[in-house]
């Protein structure tokens, strides 16, 4: 299976690739069979030169590359591969797997040991920095837990105390309402609910996201499946939102990975920000660069407008921060005089 240059230059940068992939397979099978064998071959016009110890000191260098970058059973298959390619091409008799010299028993041994020893210490080390990455996702996510708190309080407070002033109006017999009175204020009651439901939307997708914590759901999806995912879960706004999903993507029939419900949420999120408060033109780009997936939404600054009290005060963006951290990634909001630019980053 072919494996792309976003993957190559990730592991030539030293990260780690995620198990039970088909890059993770390639890659260390490559590491496990190929590179040891081409050491050997560069190697063996200088064998009257470097004595077995040193190819298994080199050799040993390798095993720990291979067991920080893939984990503990390809670094102990590379052991015993390492093992058996000095004993054939650097101990005489050369070509053989025959062993005259004891010594080279004790060798065989050390190198074997400290393959093991390095293979179990470097599986140690990915598991703390994975359990120190997990602890670190929770911290956050309390964090955003208490300003979500913080936000829903302020978001229900103005919606309710209009619904129930309105209601308090309309059920008393005292106060004489002419019918277009009467009419304002079951507007006010009907749009302050769907503000209301909006907001308990906004509450359940962010729940939702946080409760999932580190099991994602990943899976390949295109770029037009991301747009139609996100579009439906605004139908109210579809109309609006359709032409800008509409545009060429810099994607084409390239496949992305990530939780693609998450990723919907955070993607109907950003459209509806910049609908909300922006102004055409938009710019929406879904692409891959540097080991990155990078979805980007950009449009020009909205009209200067006094900030409503019942505007809410960001759960929109709370989102987007919380898919972001939940994918290892990065959200960013930028805004200034030429427009605003939304950009959720996440990890290949």
């Amino acid at each position: 299976m072919w494996v792309g240059w976003q993957q190559f230059s990730s592991v030539l940068a030293g990260k780690p690739v995620k198990p039970n992939t088909a890059a993770y397979w390639l890659w260390s099978a490559g590491g496990i069979l190929l590179l040891p064998l081409l050491g050997c071959v560069l190697l063996l016009p200088l064998r009257s030169a470097v004595s077995p110890t040193d190819v298994a000191m080199l050799m040993l260098l390798w095993i720990s590359a291979m067991a920080l970058q893939f984990g503990k059973t390809p670094a102990l298959l590379t052991t015993l591969w390492s093992v058996l390619l000095l004993n054939w091409c650097f101990v005489p008799p050369y070509y053989t797997l025959d062993v005259h010299d004891t010594n080279n028993f004790i060798s065989f041994f050390v190198m074997a040991a400290f393959g093991l020893f390095i293979s179990y210490l470097a599986d140690r080390l990915r598991r703390q920095q994975e359990y120190s990455a997990r602890q670190q996702l929770q911290v956050e996510l309390e964090q955003q837990r208490a300003v979500l708190l913080r936000s829903l309080s302020h978001d229900l407070r103005t919606p309710l105390a209009t619904i129930m002033g309105a209601s308090s109006m309309l059920s008393d017999d005292a106060l004489q309402l002419s019918d277009e009175q009467r009419r304002q204020q079951a507007q006010n009651i009907y749009q302050q609910s769907l503000l209301l439901n909006q907001h308990f939307e906004k509450v359940l997708e962010l729940s939702k996201a946080q409760l999932m914590g580190d099991s994602l759901r990943r899976t390949s999806f295109s770029a037009a499946d991301l747009m139609a995912g996100a579009l439906a879960r605004r139908p109210e706004d579809a109309a609006l939102l359709a032409p800008i999903c509409q545009q060429k993507l810099n994607a084409d029939e390239q496949l992305f990975s990530g939780d693609a419900e998450l990723l919907e949420m955070a993607l109907a999120n950003m459209l509806e920000n910049a609908l909300r408060h922006g102004a055409p033109p938009y710019q929406l780009q879904l692409n891959a660069a540097n080991g990155w997936y990078q979805l980007r939404l950009c449009n020009s600054p909205g009209r200067k407008h006094t900030v409503q009290r019942d505007s809410g005060t960001g759960l929109g963006l709370r989102i987007c921060q919380t898919v972001a951290a939940l994918h290892q990634g990065r959200f960013a909001l930028d805004t200034n005089e030429r427009g605003v630019t939304a950009l959720l980053e996440w990890p290949q």
